[in-house]
């Protein structure tokens, strides 16, 4: 060999015995070496596998050390490994093959197998020939073989191998459990891994060795991402009834993050290398989490607060990813396409809003997402007429307005908040993705947030008004303490004096049972009027309407007594308006039942004759409503009292089979659109019913949701006309 020629031209001293000795003894030495060096075939019969370094190798290359000739030799040795390494490409060739046939045969664990073969094969060669290089005893001369070698076999390796070598990945991290252990629930990926915590298997232990992860890094994060998608999107699926990121963390710790861990494990520098990618990894979570969350936020408001759970981790993945404008961007194109329409009823649009209200709360305090998402539903409620009515009945009523976390602050007399007041020692600034017409500053309550869909109050306090009146309207025997209590609290909201009208109209509710008292003292009377105070009202349209004899009897007869207690003042009668309990006593029943004025009116002209048209009626009691009679009609006919025929509405002295039409389709047929209250009160003459009115109000819901009933602004529900 070239060293050894070297050797031979050596200009040996030749006058000393000891020259020559020494020159035999460094070629002998340089002989061993390359002996030992020399890369050898693994496959071949003859090899033992790892050879035993003895004093004789030893003391050869101690005295190439000494004599300064390493790196020569070292130098063949590179020389040798690219000159044989036709034998590893042999191997490569013959592995290839196998893995693209069984590839074809779509036998994916022999894929599996066969690969981590492959890569035992690959350490083994590189082993057998990068161990005898550590009797140089030089850690570089180690690093500088590994690099060779390492260039060598990824410029052998086809095409082909990247595809192979990401499926071997995937199908390693397949494999691993969903729950190893059960360390402590830890905050992110980075936390160091608990002393007893069982190691995950890396995909094959030579992967560091043979320089795959830093060459095909990118396929590893591939994977790698992948794996926590899928975790991700399995933990998603679970539901919003429990905390569902935490989960998946821990499981992308105990499973992906330890698998990448365990391809270094040892190798200390490579594991604070692989913290900034768990870190990723982290981010990677959250923002798939995010996007989930973020799609089916919608119907996380739907059905808040049992979807508590799902919101907090939102909120952590919102903090973590900060991509607020693709939050609002999505929740309002939700909005549009599944609350915003014509379709979607009033009182609906106001239920979801005030969810929005909450759980935009949740996610962002300071309440710049609810501005930005909120204005185009506030737009469109500010378009329907019926808002200001769903609004006011919404307060009325209380219970789903109430907000545990907030105090019932006043309300301001207007909305127009644009001047911004910077001595208020606690001014921030806005946050930097606030429009420039937010205010932080601004009532956050949700009352005063539904109020402030228009510019003044004046609109709601006006139709409080109106509410109230047709409340105080259907009260009897004067109990009013339900909207005194309202009231009380209304005015907490807007102020003694917005709601002075109500106050008019609540004293006159306890003047009329004062009079009433004091009539009753003097006649004996079937009639409790209320008496109401015109100008503090609202308009009540007066009506044509005369009473027959009966009616018209008992209320001049109250109506004298009342003057002589009050001879300054004069009533005028609203004969529409109230209810009159009837009794009817027939051939072979009788019908007690609570009546509408019209109603009773047209039960006592069929004591003069027993048929009447609708026409005649009308002529009779002065209506010019002919709907009005007819709907009177149907109501005692749905009783069974009445009965229509080709002549006219006849009485039914005697009970006719099938006469009494009492299903909930007859009652609202006959007797047009009723509250829950007044059907519950119908139904009752049913003999086999025996629902409750909550039971009955959750039918009607259902039957809503099928399309068979609707319900009114005012709660009255109406049957559907079949098209």
């Amino acid at each position: 060999m070239a060293l050894i020629a070297a050797f031979e031209n050596w200009d040996a001293p030749t006058t000393s015995q000891r020259g020559a000795r020494q020159y035999e003894l460094l070629a002998e030495a340089v002989g061993v070496a390359q002996e030992w060096l020399y890369p050898r075939d693994i496959s071949s019969a003859s090899f033992s596998g790892k050879p035993n370094e003895t004093a004789e190798v030893t003391r050869a290359f101690e005295q190439l050390k000494q004599t300064g000739r390493t790196r020569e030799v070292f130098d063949e040795f590179l020389d040798a490994v690219n000159a044989r390494f036709f034998l590893v490409k042999r191997d490569i060739s013959r592995y290839m093959n196998a893995l693209h046939e069984t590839t074809v045969l779509a036998r994916l664990p022999i894929v599996e197998g066969t690969m981590a073969e492959f890569l035992d094969r690959l350490a083994a060669w590189q082993r057998a020939w990068g161990v005898p290089v550590r009797a140089f005893n030089d850690s570089k001369l180690i690093i500088q073989f590994t690099n060779l070698f390492s260039t060598l076999l990824h410029s052998s390796l086809p095409t082909s191998f990247p595809g192979y070598f990401e499926s071997f990945l995937r199908s390693s991290l397949s494999r691993l459990p969903s729950h190893l252990s059960d360390p402590p629930p830890h905050p992110n990926l980075l936390q160091t891994v608990p002393m007893n915590y069982q190691r995950v298997t890396p995909p094959s232990p030579h992967l560091g060795r043979l320089a795959m992860v830093p060459r095909y890094s990118a396929t590893l994060s591939k994977v790698a991402y992948e794996e926590i998608e899928r975790i991700v999107k399995d933990e998603a699926a679970k539901g919003w009834d429990g905390r569902r990121v935490t989960r998946a963390r821990q499981r992308v710790g105990d499973g992906v993050a330890n698998w990448l861990s365990g391809m270094f494990e040892g190798n200390d520098s490579a594991q604070n290398a692989l913290r900034p990618m768990f870190s990723r990894f982290d981010y990677y979570l959250c923002k798939c989490f995010f996007d989930i969350r973020t799609d089916e936020l919608f119907d996380i408001i739907v059905d808040y607060p049992d979807s508590m759970a799902a919101l907090e981790d939102l909120k952590e993945c919102l903090f973590k990813v900060d991509q607020r404008s693709v939050l609002v961007d999505k929740l309002k194109a939700a909005n549009v396409k599944r609350l915003l329409h014509p379709g979607a009823e009033t009182k609906d649009v106001i239920t979801q809003y005030i969810s929005t209200i909450r759980c935009l709360r949740i996610l962002d305090p300071p309440g710049v997402l609810l501005h930005n998402v909120a204005e185009p539903i506030r737009k469109h409620l500010r378009d329907r007429p019926d808002t200001i009515r769903c609004i006011v009945a919404a307060l009325v009523e209380g219970d789903e307005l109430s907000d545990e976390n907030e105090s019932a602050g006043l309300i301001a007399q207007s909305n127009d908040e644009t001047v911004e007041s910077f001595l208020d020692p606690k001014w921030e600034p806005e946050p930097v993705d606030a429009a420039p017409e937010f205010r932080s500053g601004k009532a956050s309550d949700i009352i005063s947030t539904l109020v402030s869909i228009y510019e003044t109050r004046d609109v709601i306090i006006k139709e409080l008004q109106v509410l109230l009146a047709t409340r105080l309207l259907a009260v009897k025997d004067y109990d009013a303490v339900k909207e005194i209590r309202t009231i009380e609290l209304l005015k907490l909201r807007f102020g003694e004096s917005a709601l002075q009208v109500c106050d008019v109209m609540l004293k006159d509710m306890a003047d009329s049972k004062r009079i009433d008292d004091h009539v009753h003292g003097d006649i004996d009377s079937a009639v409790h009027p209320l008496i109401i105070s015109r100008m503090f009202w609202p308009t009540i349209q007066p009506t044509s309407m005369r009473l027959p004899p009966k009616l018209e009897k008992v209320q001049r007869e109250y109506e004298l007594a009342f003057h002589q207690f009050k001879p300054d003042k004069r009533l005028r009668w609203y004969q529409h308006l109230g209810t009159a309990e009837v009794k009817l006593e027939l051939s072979d029943r009788v019908v007690e039942v609570e009546a509408t004025p019209i109603q009773a009116a047209v039960s006592e002209l069929y004591e003069s004759q027993d048929r009447w048209t609708v026409e005649a009626l009308v002529g009779k009691l002065g209506i010019g409503d002919r709907g009005a009679v007819r709907n009177a009609l149907l109501f005692w006919a749905g009783l069974g009292v009445v009965k229509e025929e080709k002549e006219g509405w006849r009485l039914l002295e005697i009970a006719e089979e099938g006469a009494v039409n009492l299903s909930l389709p007859g009652v609202l047929t006959n007797l047009g659109p009723r509250n829950t209250e007044f059907i519950q009160s119908m139904m009752g003459y049913v003999d086999d019913y025996d629902q409750t009115v909550d039971e009955l109000d959750a039918f009607l819901a259902g039957a809503r949701r099928e399309g068979l009933v609707d319900q009114k602004a005012d709660g009255s529900w109406v049957l559907v006309e079949a098209t």
